[in-house]
């Protein structure tokens, strides 16, 4: 059961990532870094743990936030990310052990399963084609984080 939940979000990863919605590279939007805990772009503010480092990847037309645990922003540093994209909530309904959750005071669901936690904020009320802000994080070392982030997180813009 572990496996197939685990299956599926690494399908949704590789689907987000070969869509173009975050990329990995670094080489689009305004390659901002962070340090010191607190972060604010024109999408998103809020509060982390200040041993760790953003990336802020936004551009006018989008989202991409990436954290890593070292100013040395590869991969294998990469703790979580956060970046808005479009989903279908009747897709979400196969998650049986999804959460439901409020963030910000928007709707979501929350999936955990001991390796990754992936947190689905709805950010408009349609069913089809929702913008959705997507927080995914390193839940076997980086849960604390993700709770920090998710706790204080603001949504400042939506997209049109």
């Amino acid at each position: 059961m572990k496996f197939s939940y685990l299956l599926v979000l690494i399908l949704i990863m590789l689907s987000i990532s070969v869509s173009g919605c975050t990329d990995i590279t670094g080489n689009n939007g305004t390659n901002k870094s962070s340090t010191g805990g607190t972060f604010e772009n024109m999408w998103v503010k809020f509060h982390y743990p200040s041993e760790l480092v953003i990336l802020d990847n936004s551009n006018n037309t989008t989202c991409k936030i990436e954290i890593y645990n070292s100013s040395n922003t590869v991969i294998e540093n990469m703790v979580g990310e956060i970046f808005y994209y479009q989903v279908d909530k009747i897709d979400q309904e196969s998650f049986t052990k999804a959460k439901r959750i409020s963030i910000d005071d928007k709707s979501g669901i929350k999936i955990e399963d001991g390796l990754q936690v992936c947190c689905y904020v709805y950010l408009t009320s349609e069913y089809t084609d929702v913008e959705t802000m997507i927080l995914n994080f390193d839940a076997h070392n980086y849960r604390d984080a993700y709770q920090k982030i998710a706790d204080t997180i603001e949504v400042k813009k939506i997209p049109s």
